[in-house]
């Protein structure tokens, strides 16, 4: 993999699949090590692309030239492979009982203090959600924030939480809280 280098005959492949994935893997490389830069994966070998590759080139004692030879290519796999070994994709968190779980405006769900919390964190990041007590009803600021989740994600707005609006709320929260 030569994300810079130009082969005969063709133009410097700077754009698609093979640019994305480099940055992905930068990108979690730099969630578990602060020497590294985090990447917006776009999939454009560009100015902030090539910084980070640098970077790396840098920490891993590898030629600082910002071109992702097979050298460097391996060596981002190899790095990316540890990481992920040794931290792993966290696995999906089930709240929710099984079945069709609902919980209605003004009902009471042990799962809601696991909501109310999510919402608190959200609330840091973004305007887009208010403040809610910490109890197990569904109602006030959790029921509204949950109709914001709802509206936010294209499903219907009723403030329930169901298992849809707990995997667009988990989405949310991954992407704004957990990834920064």
């Amino acid at each position: 993999m030569d994300v810079n280098e130009q082969p005969r005959g063709s133009a410097p492949e700077t754009t698609g699949q093979p640019v994305r994935s480099l940055q992905e893997m930068l990108d979690q490389l730099a969630v578990h090590n602060d020497a590294y830069m985090r990447l917006v994966p776009d999939g454009i070998y560009g100015e902030r692309t090539l910084e980070a590759v640098m970077i790396f080139q840098r920490e891993e004692k590898l030629p600082v030239t910002g071109v992702v030879n097979d050298q460097t290519w391996n060596a981002i796999v190899a790095a990316y492979e540890r990481m992920e070994f040794l931290y792993g994709a966290p696995p999906p968190l089930s709240v929710l009982p099984d079945g069709t779980y609902t919980c209605c405006q003004g009902e009471r769900s042990a799962p809601m203090f696991i909501v109310r919390g999510m919402f608190s964190a959200l609330e840091q990041v973004t305007t887009n959600f208010s403040p809610c007590a910490g109890s197990d009803v569904n109602d006030g600021g959790t029921y509204e924030n949950l109709r914001t989740v709802q509206r936010l994600s294209g499903l219907p707005v009723t403030g329930t939480l169901d298992r849809s609006t707990w995997a667009c709320l988990c989405q949310l929260y991954h992407a704004l809280v957990t990834r920064g």
